[in-house]
């Protein structure tokens, strides 16, 4: 079975999903193991996650990654800082302070944030910074071209392929859908488009049982080269420009728990991709 390296998972707790979703980073390794997930670039969950405190909640989101990081190096490579513009300046001041003394490696942003990540962006360019900003519409295109210099990972959205594919600093993940739910990859269409050795594989937990986006992936009628190259040898090179020391581990994490299956991969029996684990 060839490997697989996830270029979007989050751990943490989502509020304001019905129902609520999240996962912890042993949650997460027990699911990797099961599925053969060998590494993963990790960020805390969407914006809907309890505030209770401000910014001392977003600084103890940021830290569960700079944990995950630190307890297992060999699976948890990258890690990206969460953004949240309503707390100001501040804000951009916690995810520098994320990447300079955690050892994050970027930021990431949450719709509803539009323009208000700009700032964050700005920062993390200037740290050589990786960014996932959760858009690939127009604005997305604006921001891309402010920070050329600044590596973005998108969702690889028809309109994304169609519209960024000549943007260099751009990277594609293959996540849930290309555009509304139900709709069907076409991947020899994408590498086409935005080049094969620009595509990655995103699970998006705690939100999607990834485990179909993989059938869909092994089954595709595409050569085994573009399947590896979704799978894991894609993401192999971008965690190397950040993390230049990393290698490959040998086998995927083994599981701190051993969990049920309804407590991994319970589902919404209305939308049997979407998870409904509360970890």
């Amino acid at each position: 079975m060839r490997p697989w390296i996830d270029c979007h998972n989050h751990v943490g707790r989502t509020l304001n999903r019905l129902p609520p979703t999240g996962q912890s980073t042993a949650m997460a390794l027990a699911r990797f193991a099961e599925t053969g997930v060998y590494a993963s670039l990790s960020m805390p969950t969407a914006t809907g996650g309890l505030m209770l405190r401000g910014l001392e909640d977003i600084r103890d989101q940021n830290r569960v990654i700079a944990r995950a990081r630190r307890d297992f190096p060999e699976h948890v490579p990258l890690g990206l800082a969460l953004v949240e513009p309503c707390l100001g300046q501040i804000a951009v001041d916690e995810a520098e302070w994320a990447m300079s003394e955690l050892g994050l490696h970027g930021i990431v942003s949450h719709p509803p944030v539009r323009e208000a990540c700009i700032p964050f962006v700005e920062m993390a360019a200037g740290r050589g910074g990786l960014c996932n900003v959760h858009m690939h519409d127009a604005l997305f295109g604006d921001i891309v071209r402010m920070f050329p210099s600044v590596t973005f990972i998108t969702h690889a959205s028809s309109h994304a392929a169609e519209h960024f594919a000549g943007l260099d600093n751009v990277w594609f993940e293959v996540v849930q859908y290309p555009d509304a739910r139900g709709s069907l990859w076409d991947f020899a269409k994408l590498a086409s488009q935005v080049g094969r050795e620009r595509i990655l594989f995103g699970a998006d937990l705690p939100y999607y049982d990834y485990r179909l986006l993989q059938q869909i992936i092994e089954q595709a009628p595409i050569d085994d080269d573009l399947k590896d190259r979704i799978a894991y040898r894609n993401m192999l090179e971008l965690i190397r420009q950040y993390n230049p020391e990393w290698r490959l581990p040998d086998a995927p994490p083994r599981a701190p728990r051993v969990y049920r299956s309804e407590e991994l991969w319970a589902v919404d029996p209305d939308k049997p991709d979407r998870l409904t684990v509360y970890g």
